[in-house]
């Protein structure tokens, strides 16, 4: 009897697991941003100049010489972010009536397309550092770092802000309600 209840257990646990992966590929992505709505004219603007600020202070920190001049203007419009497109991502009607495997392809159609622009910026990068002397090489790792753990912490941020949301989480030292 009881091999017939680990059998019964593990066909729930199949059946349980199955229907959590269709529903999580089955989920609709927010049209345009990470908050649903596409990047307003106002906002790309702010990004653009923090992006020119942010620079102009690596410019500097790198005490890039004359010499260096072209490949760090070159470096500048290789790694330039890709303008946002709002006709490339479907809608949330369109992605909806979309089959799973039709959802997923075109998940793997837009990863492929971010992974080739990744790989652009990739060699890019690789490109200008060779030209960097050793004690910029240094200025820019470091400089790297601090971007990379800042952009960390940030998906950290939207993912918790995400998992609510916008409801306040529970009090933990409020009693629970019976």
């Amino acid at each position: 009897m009881s091999n017939f209840k680990t059998r019964i257990l593990a066909g729930i646990a199949a059946v349980s697991i199955s229907a959590v992966t269709v529903a999580a590929f089955a989920q609709v992505p927010p049209p345009g941003g990470p908050h649903g709505r596409a990047p307003s004219a106002e906002q790309i603007a702010k990004f653009e100049q923090m992006r020119a600020k942010r620079q102009a202070e690596l410019h500097d920190k790198l005490k890039i010489t004359a010499s260096q001049e072209a490949s760090w203007k070159l470096f500048l419009d290789k790694t330039k972010p890709a303008p946002f497109d709002p006709a490339a991502r479907p809608s949330k009607e369109e992605f909806a009536k979309l089959t799973t495997p039709e959802r997923l392809d075109k998940r793997l159609e837009f990863m492929r397309k971010r992974e080739a622009f990744a790989e652009q910026r990739v060699a890019a990068t690789k490109e200008f550092y060779a030209t960097l002397a050793p004690e910029q090489q240094k200025t820019f790792d470091a400089e790297f770092a601090k971007m990379e753990r800042h952009r960390f912490e940030r998906m950290r941020h939207d993912r918790k802000d995400s998992s609510h949301r916008g409801k306040p989480a529970p009090d933990a030292t409020a009693p629970a309600a019976k």
